[in-house]
């Protein structure tokens, strides 16, 4: 063996003889009540992150397709085309929630 290679195993071997972390027993409440405290400040931070990720990643991807050679008309089809079938599953899933809240009353 290596000297590299038994440094590494001495590393690991200490490593796997460590006790083994675990979190409080209450930390779920604990986290629970500070995400309810800052809930409109994250949701607002999480809005902001999803939205670059997701700008981010059409960028990306209309690019990696433009390398490929495809023209921007298809580049535009295949970004917009499955944007418009979430929107439209989105507003299908409001009119079958708001018809079954009507015929429930």
């Amino acid at each position: 063996m290596e000297p590299r290679e038994a440094g590494i195993d001495s590393l690991l071997r200490r490593s796997m003889a460590e006790p083994v972390p675990s979190l409080p027993p209450d930390f779920d409440q604990r986290l629970m009540r500070e995400v309810g405290r800052s809930s409109q400040r994250l949701d607002r931070y999480r809005r902001l992150l999803l939205t670059g990720y997701g700008l981010t990643s059409v960028v990306a991807s209309a690019l990696v397709m433009r390398g490929q050679g495809l023209d921007w008309g298809a580049i535009a089809v295949m970004i917009i085309g499955p944007l418009a079938l979430v929107e439209a599953a989105r507003r299908a899933r409001r009119a079958t929630c708001a018809t079954m809240e009507h015929g429930a009353r």
